[in-house]
């Protein structure tokens, strides 16, 4: 490869511009290291904070380091003169980001709720993972064994920067489980593509959701994309594949060309957060990166399976560094099985999954045994998802590389997973608790969201639930598997046989815990005895020694009796997984075995075997469902014709055409002009055209950014052609100057389309939050809620929510203008292309929309809002509080 000079590189600094773009060098030998690197991207954020932080009175302190580096930082003439400011350089950054960036104010619930500010306007509602713009001292963050002792100074979370140390050995890097504050977060270079990588299934809908550049992508451009921006593997794994490499004749390379697999000339760079063992987020767009009000943005992509570190650790055969396409399958169909759980049971706001985007076929494959897992000629794969951090729970302590410990999981967003878990019969521990509550006839209990005591209080059993520096959102699903009584569809349970061989096989104390419960005791060998059950687990233990493929999954076993010894499994965190041998696991295995499919027949065979509904708790009611009861309406027959039939129907008893009709009030009016009403006209207006219904608009910019917005001054102008239209007042100000157009007006006068959503009572919070007053760039379907989908005829977002949704073309725009002919408000005409009605709204025999299913929500005046059954006041969003 030629090598590369800072003469063709990316600019390292921008002195003049507010909003500056970079991007990371494929190679960091351009500017120097990736040292070097991590002083660019540290110095960048500070010279474009420094106004912010010479005004705060917590920086006071730096200020004169702050001084030292902005005056060296203008005039030097390369990146590596940041070395000899590099001590100015991280204190002013380790103290603002102490201070104010990374601040969090609450240090003792879980979730940390505060670092939710760090995904708004990004891709995903999830926190990204930390950068070296995330620096703090290192003493801020963890104890280091009793090295450090500033607890009451502690930054309260795990988004935060750790530098690898520049005199690093090779093996520094730990890749197996271990404290989390022992690992280093690193930037690396030269990850090289992969030439026969190939996407094996996407998710479109959700790349299209948090990518707004892919939304008018095909599938088979966003293919492209993805295997553009992540398909590497990274410079150490390609010294292990290369001749005298471990992993060389494991992948039968003796007999290939390595060059046919590997492009050395097309590298890239990407970040490892906490060593990252065999995962690194990469930045897409040939990495470039920006700055916004202090936040590094970029899109990024967590790729898992791009191998290990030039300084990792590799001696254990184990750590490959390498995913197998089973095991990405396998964590694939948890994910959205739990993510599936979770919305069901309208937990979305207290708890996520970080989820796929994609797995991607690399083109190597073992010639053999996979060391990892034992298995025979396995595929290697990544698997792409959402960007994400990692925990780090405590200053003093042990931090277990991302899982969340006990005192986390038994609040918050932890407490609110493992009930939904426990409900429905799921685990990922290594022995499942419930059997030790549950009857043998369910292995699912409903527990209230307050529920205390017995199994929700229960951590006993160990969970395996790895989650990011928030505590809300949990990834890494490889681990959990469905008990045989579980209320989930039979696809997914594992069988009683596989339940009752783990229950023998486990370790000892698990056995001696069985052992002591009559129930479970019963279950598993068959009585409630102690004594005799002890008979019949021996004998089932002696039965399984004598089974080859329980010997080969075994750690070991006892050279004198020839029985299994009692230990986890070779390959698994717990036997329970490893004898998994549910319909949905089984054809994980064979899927990666055969490699028959692929696309969409994939991820549409997951979602099937998904539940529909969630597990009712109490009886269903009879009749209507709470909130849809049919609205009684009370009409008078007054008068008969000749033939006796009514000669009139009408709301008030004893009206007939030609009655006058009355109020009780005078009826002695004032003359209200607009000119004398001046501002007050909107809230007169507002109060007086009521109930109005409610257009939630949704549009998109030229740069593919959508936009989400309700408008009540809207209306039915015609059916046919079935014609709507809304009015967009010039906006009055906020984070830009007077009289402006908003961003739908914006962006429809652009693209000429726009769908509108009747908004209706279930999601009128969603819709109610869209109106906050957001910048241009801000995509309202994240911030807000809104679940965005593809439309049929035009490039807007619909929004699943929404029975009803109406693609539009603009058909006119009508400036309004006041008397001085400035125009204050447009009408905006549109003709409907296309109808989409959710199926349980729509009437087919009568071809209409059910009132009582729609829940239809309208505007009064002031905050209120109308709907069938009454009104409620609802306050507008306040920027301020996001």
């Amino acid at each position: 490869m030629e090598e590369p000079t800072l003469q063709n590189a990316t600019p390292w600094r921008n002195l003049g511009s507010t909003n500056p773009t970079f991007s990371l060098p494929s190679n960091f030998s351009i500017i120097g290291n990736a040292h070097i690197q991590e002083l660019c991207m540290m110095a960048q954020l500070v010279w474009l904070s420094q106004e912010q932080i010479r005004e705060s009175k917590a920086c006071i302190g730096v200020r004169e380091a702050l001084e030292t580096f902005c005056k060296a930082y203008a005039e030097m003439k390369e990146p590596k003169a940041l070395k000899a400011v590099e001590s100015e350089l991280k204190a002013v950054l380790s103290t603002y980001n102490a201070t104010i960036r990374l601040k969090i104010c609450d240090k003792s619930s879980w979730p940390r709720e505060e670092l939710a500010r760090h995904a708004q306007g990004l891709p995903a509602a999830i926190p990204p993972p930390q950068t070296p713009c995330d620096y703090i001292d290192e003493d801020l963050g963890w104890w280091g064994f009793g090295k450090f002792a500033k607890s009451n100074q502690w930054i309260g979370h795990g988004l935060w920067w750790k530098p690898l140390p520049e005199d690093a050995k090779p093996g520094f890097l730990e890749n197996a489980a271990g404290n989390a504050t022992n690992d280093c977060d690193v930037l690396e270079d030269k990850f090289r593509f992969l030439k026969k990588a190939s996407v094996l299934v996407a998710d479109y809908n959700l790349l299209r959701m948090d990518f707004p550049e892919l939304y008018s992508k095909s599938e088979k451009d966003i293919d492209n994309w993805l295997l553009e921006n992540c398909a590497y593997v990274s410079d150490g794994q390609y010294s292990r594949i290369s001749k005298g490499g471990d992993q060389h004749k494991l992948l039968g390379m003796d007999s290939k060309d390595l060059d046919d697999y590997i492009d050395n000339q097309k590298q890239t760079a990407a970040i490892r957060v906490r060593s990252g063992g065999r995962a690194a987020v990469f930045l897409t767009n040939k990495g470039k990166y920006g700055f916004n009000k202090g936040k590094l943005t970029a899109g990024m992509l967590d790729v898992k399976g791009i191998g290990t570190h030039l300084l990792a650790d590799t001696k254990h055969p184990k750590v490959t560094g390498f995913l197998n396409y089973a095991d990405a399958l396998r964590e694939l169909m948890m994910q959205r099985l739990i993510q599936r759980l979770i919305e069901l049971e309208g937990r979305e706001h207290a708890v996520k999954t970080v989820q796929f985007y994609a797995v991607i076929d690399t083109g190597l494959a073992y010639k053999g045994k996979n060391p990892a897992t034992g298995w025979e000629n396995e595929k290697i794969v990544l698997s792409v998802r959402q960007r994400h951090s990692r925990i780090l729970d405590l200053y003093e302590g042990f931090n277990f590389s991302g899982v969340a410990p006990s005192h986390v999981l038994d609040k918050g967003s932890g407490r609110e997973l493992r009930r939904i878990l426990i409900k429905y019969g799921v685990s990922a521990e290594f022995f499942p608790q419930a059997l030790l509550y549950n009857t043998p006839e369910s292995d699912g209990v409903a527990l209230a969201e307050n529920a205390s005591g017995g199994l929700i209080d229960d951590l006993e059993g160990t969970w395996n639930l790895q989650v990011d520096a928030m505590g809300k959102n949990f990834m890494d699903f490889s681990d959990f598997f469905v008990l045989p009584n579980s209320p989930l569809p039979q696809v997914w349970r594992m069988s009683e046989e596989a339940l009752v061989n783990a229950l023998t096989l486990e370790r000892k104390p698990f056995v001696n815990v069985v052992l002591k419960a009559p129930a479970l005791c019963l279950r598993a060998f068959g009585t409630s005895d102690a004594k005799a059950a002890e008979k019949v687990y021996r004998s089932k233990l002696e039965s399984l020694s004598k089974d080859a493929k329980m010997r080969e999954a075994a750690c070991s076993i006892d050279e004198k009796t020839g029985l299994i010894k009692p230990y986890k499994p070779k390959y698994c965190m717990c036997w329970f997984m490893e004898l998994d041998d549910s319909a949905m696991c089984k054809w994980g295995m064979d899927m990666a075995a055969k490699n028959t499919a692929r696309g969409r027949v994939l991820l549409e065979f997951i979602d099937r075997a998904l539940p529909t509904s969630p597990l009712e708790s109490t009886p269903p009611v009879k009749g209507p469902a709470p909130g849809t009861e049919k609205l009684p309406v009370y009409l008078y027959q007054n008068g008969k014709k000749k033939d006796g039939s009514p000669s009139q129907v009408s709301y008030h008893e004893g009206w007939v055409p030609g009655k006058s009709q009355r109020p009780k009030h005078s009826m002695e009016c004032l003359t209200l002009e607009p000119k004398v009403l001046g501002r007050g006209i909107y809230r007169f207006f507002i109060s007086a055209v009521v109930p109005r219904p409610i257009a939630l608009v949704s549009s998109i910019s030229k740069n593919g950014i959508p936009n989400l917005a309700p408008y009540s001054y809207f209306g039915a102008m015609g059916h046919s052609p079935a014609t709507v239209c809304f009015s967009c007042c010039w906006n009055r100000g906020g984070n830009e100057k007077d009289g402006y157009d908003k961003d739908t007006l914006k962006n429809i006068k652009e693209n000429k389309q726009f769908v509108v959503h009747i908004m209706s009572k279930w999601y009128v919070d969603v819709a109610n939050f869209s109106c906050g007053n957001f910048l241009h760039e801000e995509n309202e379907f994240k911030i807000a809620g809104a679940t965005p989908i593809p439309s049929k005829y035009v490039k807007p977002p619909r929004v699943k929510e929404a029975a009803v949704q109406m693609e539009c073309e603009l058909f006119k725009l009508v400036p309004v203008e006041d008397e001085t002919g400035v125009v204050r408000h447009t009408m905006v005409i549109g003709k409907v292309l296309a109808f989409h009605v959710h199926k349980d709204v729509y009437d087919e025999k009568t071809g209409t929309v059910s009132l009582e299913r729609l829940q239809p929500i309208a505007r009064m005046g002031g905050n209120t809002y109308s709907q069938p059954t009454g009104c409620f006041d609802l306050p507008r969003p306040d920027r301020k509080l996001i």
